[in-house]
Parts: C-alpha cells; structure tokens; sequence
C-alpha cells in the first residue's frame, strides 16, 4: 500500500479547497460592498427626495399663508380693519403697492418685479406709509412675504391679453401695448355700462363705483427653496345699478309724498338712471314723483337671482338674529354688513338708522322713522307701512316686491355709500396661479 501517495492525493485536495473557499469569500464580501453602496445611495436618494418633497411642501404652505394674510388686510377699510393694508386714498392710483414681510433681512434685489416707481409701501400700524422694510406680518412664524398691487392694462398684457384675447372689456379706447412706466387704466371688477348684466373686468375713462382688480403675489421661502404663488382678487360687485330701485315681480307705490330719484347724488355714475327697474314679468302699480335718466320706469333685460345675489354678498356679514328696533348701524366712515333670516319669515324694522349693506332672506317691514345709506337686498317683499316720520333711502333697494304704503318716502340712487359698503366686503379670487 503506497500510503504517501494516498497522503499527497489528500493533501492536495485541502489544498485546492481552502483556495476555492477563500476565492468564494472575497467574491461574497465585493458582492456585500456593491450591494451595500447601492443600498446606501438609493437611501441616500431617497432622503434628498424626501427633504425636497418637505421642503416643496412648506414652501408652498408658507406662500399660500401670505396669499391669505393679504387678502384678509385689504378688505375693509382702516377704520374697521386694525391690520388693514389696501389702498384707502380715493380715487385709487395706478402706482399704489404694498409689502408684507414676515421676518427682517428683505432687499429689492429679492424681488425681480421689483418696479421703483410704485409706492411700495410696508404698512404698520402707525405709519400705513412706510417705505422701511419692516416685519409688518400678522404670521411672524410663517417664511413668506407677500406684495399687493393694483391690476393695470400692462398687467393684463403681462397675462396675454390682446384684442383678439380680451382678458378684460376696454373701455378706454387705447389699444396700444403699455410699459412699466406706462401702466395704463385701472382694471376695475363691476358692471361697466348701465345695462350690463353680469360683472367683469374693465376699464374706463370715467367715473366708477367699482374698486380696482388686486394682484398679489406671494413668496414662500424654506431652507433655500422657494414657492411663488399670485391671485388675482376682486371685492363683489353686488347687484347691477339699474335704478335705486329694482322689483323682480310688483311695485306698488300708493302712499302720498313718495319720492323715487333715479340722478346719482354722488356722481360716480355720470349719466344717472331711471327712477325703476322692473324685472321683465314684473308690473308697477300706482304712482310717485319719479326723476331720473329717463324719468321714467324701464325694464330691465334680465329677472335678477335676488336670493344669488344675498348669497354672493353674505361672506363675513354680521348676522341679525332679531327684529331691528331703535338701533343704529354702522357709520358713514365704517358701514356694514348685516344678514337677516327671520324665522317668521318677515323683519320688523323700526326706528333705525343704518350704513352700509343690509341683506335680508325674507320679508322686510319697514316703519317710519327710518334712513339708511347703502344698499338694500330683500329676496322676498318689502312694505313700507306705519310708523311716524320719514322713511329715507339714499342709495339702492332691490327686493322682489316692493309696496310703499306710507306717506313721506324717499328713495335717492347715491353710490358712494353702496361703494364704500363693497370696498368693505371680503375680497374673492377672481384667478390662481403657481408661478414656481
């Protein structure tokens, strides 16, 4: 038996297996380290993922937060808004903007529309003036700032508008393009002529009642990224001005001493109205002393949704939970707005003296004395009936219908309170856009 051969025989196989075992090790351990790079960079990766995804996020949120702040500070107006913001000087300049900041440490090189011929104003509580750029936000915790600014013809061509894609009625008659510097018309939001129906955007060389499109544009900033939000906003227009006094069914006028003047006292609609506008189905029966342009009552081209037209306005009015009775309402520097649904169905409203903008869904039962400046909305009908003295409106009343059965009334179309009153409604987004 050769049992040194046997021996070498084994020897060799030991031999060529620790080799084959310490070859399969290495291939195991450069296998581990690939698979434990891979794993470590697609964790990685979805980490930077995840922190842009936050950090888009909060960008976005934050700038969201100053679209709301803005919006919320320039409705009203700085006598019933303590952070108001919005443009009080009347009439309103095109070159009017202003700034909210949540934190120091702003330049005008951070904002690349940044225009030096603007008023760029930073409100503060006491210097609504103030050019500084100073934290004046509501939200110090929030990463944004925010500017606002008056819509004009160049903001709306920045957008695309051009004569064959209006974006708004011009109704100034130049339809050359306009620059910085030359900013053109205010865009306002309202009903542009004395029959229009509906509201939209225009401009226009004369005298309106309706308050100036607002742009706001909103930045939102985290940790190095950025979200750039804009809206453009409108205050509601109310219902159209046909007349200072406006029936979707009857009116009835059948007391003595009623008196129904259709030439605006205030003069932001140059031509006046008539005395009545009557919805198309609807009938007037008795008569009045009536003035106006013409002097006469007019039908109007379309039955007006009354209950629409509360229900469009009623954002942020105060409620009226019971019969109005020797009370007064508002002021002329601060008028409101009050909504009324009655459970019984009618409001009894007696010796009052109003400002602003009363919307009742219901009935309405007016008597003597009683005067209000502004506007009048009454989805169902409204009877001036009893009481003693004079009943006077000097504004607009628009009800479905309408009866006059007391002596000594006066109803007179005065816009200025109707256009304070809607400077003081909340602001609604007319368009929204994400611009980054």
């Amino acid at each position: 038996m050769n049992v040194w051969g046997t021996w070498k025989r084994q020897k060799s196989l030991m031999g060529n297996g620790t080799g084959s075992a310490l070859i399969a090790a290495l291939l195991l351990v450069a296998v581990s380290g690939v698979m434990g790079a891979t794993i470590l960079f697609a964790t990685s990766t979805e980490l930077q993922i995840s922190g842009n995804y936050r950090r888009a996020i909060q960008t976005f949120y934050a700038a969201e937060a100053g679209l709301a702040e803005t919006q919320q500070r320039i409705g009203g107006s700085p006598v019933s808004n303590p952070v108001f913001l919005g443009d009080s000087a009347l009439p309103h300049h095109p070159h009017w903007s202003a700034y909210v900041f949540s934190h120091v440490g702003w330049s005008p090189a951070d904002d690349h529309t940044y225009n030096a011929a603007l008023t760029n104003y930073v409100p503060l509580s006491e210097n609504a003036t103030n050019t500084l750029a100073l934290p004046n936000s509501v939200q110090s915790e929030m990463p944004y700032w925010a500017k606002v600014h008056h819509k004009t013809e160049h903001d709306a061509e920045q957008a695309g508008h051009r004569l064959a894609t209006p974006h708004y009625l011009d109704g100034d008659g130049v339809t050359t393009l306009h620059s910085t510097s030359n900013r053109g018309q205010l865009i306002h939001f309202g009903y542009p002529g004395p029959t229009s129906v509906k509201p939209e955007q225009f401009t226009t060389t004369l005298s309106t009642m309706y308050p100036p499109v607002e742009i706001i544009t909103s930045y939102g900033q985290v940790e190095g990224a950025d979200a750039i939000l804009q809206a453009d906003v409108k205050h509601p227009a109310g219902p159209p001005m046909w007349a200072p006094m406006y029936a979707g069914n009857e009116v009835v006028l059948s007391g003595s001493m009623i008196t129904i003047q259709g030439m605006d006292v205030c003069g932001l609609l140059p031509t006046g109205r008539p005395p009545i506008s009557l919805a198309p189905s609807a009938s007037l029966v008795g008569t009045a002393a009536l003035m106006g342009n013409p002097a006469t009552p007019q039908g109007s081209l379309i039955s007006l949704d009354l209950d629409q037209q509360i229900k469009d306005m009623k954002p942020g009015a105060i409620p009226v939970l019971n019969d109005l009775m020797s009370v007064t309402l508002g002021s002329p520097t601060s008028p409101g707005l009050y909504y009324a649904e009655p459970i019984s169905g009618t409001m009894n409203v007696s010796q009052v003296t109003g400002f602003g903008i009363l919307l009742i869904k219901g009935n309405a039962q007016i008597a003597a004395p009683f005067q209000w400046e502004g506007l009048i909305v009454v989805s169902g009908q409204i009877t001036f009936s009893g009481g003693l003295g004079s009943s006077v409106l000097n504004g607009a009343l628009y009800a479905d219908r309408i009866q006059v059965l007391h002596d000594d009334v006066r109803i007179t179309l005065d816009t200025c309170p109707i256009a304070a009153s809607l400077r003081t409604l909340p602001v609604q987004v007319l368009n929204w856009r994400q611009l980054l």
